[in-house]
């Protein structure tokens, strides 16, 4: 079996989750992607979020940090931020919650410096819960802005978040808040 199929049932076993099956299923598919440099890489991002689930922190940042490794090699700058992505939920597990922010942030800035919006925008929303979880209220919903700001002007999405971030505003009786002014004909 290919080590593009043996990683797809890893992966699908996680989505299930079965960890400890998919752990397998993964070290399996790393074992026949010897060829694929990428297809090893992404296999090692995915150990590190299955290792994160099943507790092993340890085995998580060491799998992660090969992943790191081999997408900087290949220079593959968005599995970088994925990679970085993932090393924050880590931190996030581990009670690190300012490193989880800011590898968070990197990871988002990394996104959005290739255009990659709306996986940035999940991003953002990673921090902006994780601010909530701190009791950082304001910092929450900048981050969020922070989010929506970064998306491509005139969007649909964007529209309707920024609507929604208004809500609290017009709900109390005040302003809203936005990123963008309001212009006439709106």
């Amino acid at each position: 079996m290919t080590s593009k199929k043996l990683h797809e049932q890893g992966v699908a076993l996680f989505r299930q989750e079965k960890y400890e099956a998919a752990l397998e299923k993964l070290n399996e598919a790393l074992s026949a992607a010897a060829d694929d440099p990428k297809q090893a890489a992404e296999i090692y991002n995915d150990l590190g979020v299955t290792y994160k689930q099943l507790e092993d922190v340890a085995a998580a940042h060491q799998a992660l940090d090969e992943a790191w490794a081999r997408f900087t090699e290949l220079a593959d700058q968005k599995g970088q931020a994925q990679t970085l992505g993932n090393r924050a939920a880590v931190y996030e597990a581990e009670g690190l919650l300012d490193e989880a922010v800011d590898a968070y942030k990197k990871s988002a800035a990394m996104l959005e410096e290739m255009g990659e919006t709306e996986m940035a925008m999940y991003v953002w929303q990673a921090v902006s819960r994780l601010r909530m979880k701190q009791k950082q209220y304001v910092a929450a919903i900048a981050a969020y802005e922070e989010g929506v700001e970064n998306l491509p002007k005139g969007s649909l999405k964007k529209k309707i978040l920024q609507q929604i971030l208004k809500m609290p505003g017009n709900l109390l009786g005040g302003p809203g808040r936005s990123s963008e002014p309001e212009q006439d004909g709106e």
